[in-house]
């Protein structure tokens, strides 16, 4: 593939851009900040970042000749859940590892990032999709788990005060409709769900979104737009956790 071709390639567009907007959510925060974990479930901003480039080290790089991993001490800290691969922190201590220092790991991340720009037509499409499609997620377990994290904080930290509209995300919100929220019947019965679906493409999916399956659906409703955060306060207010039939 010429060099001007291989550039402009939307994979490789594509996983720049979102190892870019990893690094880009935690550019407003103290080095304090990368190491809060505010709960068990919860995991800091730094480990989102490491586990994230050890995932596409472990699954896509070290396969290729002559890579070597940045340091091999590093999987047992940054694994997840991937028991097959080996042992690993504990979750509920992830706060704990102030080493490596946000420093290394973003170097680390630089380094992983120029391996699979240089080598991504050499990688299994699926797999590097794969491991982009995990990347995003933890983008989002990372606003996640800093929003919990900084909750809890007296003074109320936020971590992009100032940010600037055309760097937000998409507030389809906005065009939302106003009043009353409205509820749509449906008649339920024997449906069809998971991928492959008409309607809805083919696309990338994790597993568990397949195989597309036939379920039996009793009848519903469902709100005319999406919950907001005031609609949920009244839930909790109207002690909707105290009906488990209506989230169980």
């Amino acid at each position: 593939m010429a060099p001007s071709a291989r550039a402009e390639h939307p994979l490789l567009q594509r996983l720049q851009e979102i190892r870019q907007r990893s690094e880009a959510l935690i550019a407003g925060l103290e080095p304090e900040d990368l190491c809060l974990q505010g709960m068990a479930d919860a995991s800091p901003a730094k480990w989102h970042l490491g586990h994230t480039s050890w995932f596409f080290e472990q699954f896509l790089l070290q396969g290729l000749p002559g890579y070597e991993p940045a340091d091999s001490r590093w999987g047992y800290l940054f694994n997840s859940y991937y028991e097959a691969v080996g042992e690993r922190q504990p979750r509920p201590q992830r706060g704990l590892l102030t080493r490596p220092s946000i420093a290394e790991v973003l170097a680390w991340r630089r380094r992983v990032t120029a391996a699979l720009e240089e080598h991504w037509e050499a990688l299994d499409p699926q797999l590097l999709e794969l491991g982009l499609q995990h990347e995003q997620q933890h983008q989002e377990l990372l606003l996640m788990d800093l929003l919990d994290g900084f909750s809890r904080n007296p003074l109320e930290p936020a971590a992009f005060p100032n940010l600037e509209p055309e760097l937000a995300y998409e507030r389809s919100w906005r065009d939302a409709p106003s009043g009353p929220t409205q509820w749509i019947a449906m008649e339920g019965g024997l449906v069809e769900i998971g991928h492959g679906c008409p309607g809805g493409g083919d696309g990338f999916h994790f597993d568990n979104e397949a195989p597309r399956h036939r379920l039996w659906l009793e009848p519903f409703a469902i709100a005319d737009r999406l919950v907001r955060n005031d609609d949920m306060a009244a839930f909790i207010d109207d002690g909707g956790y105290q009906r488990p039939e209506l989230w169980m």
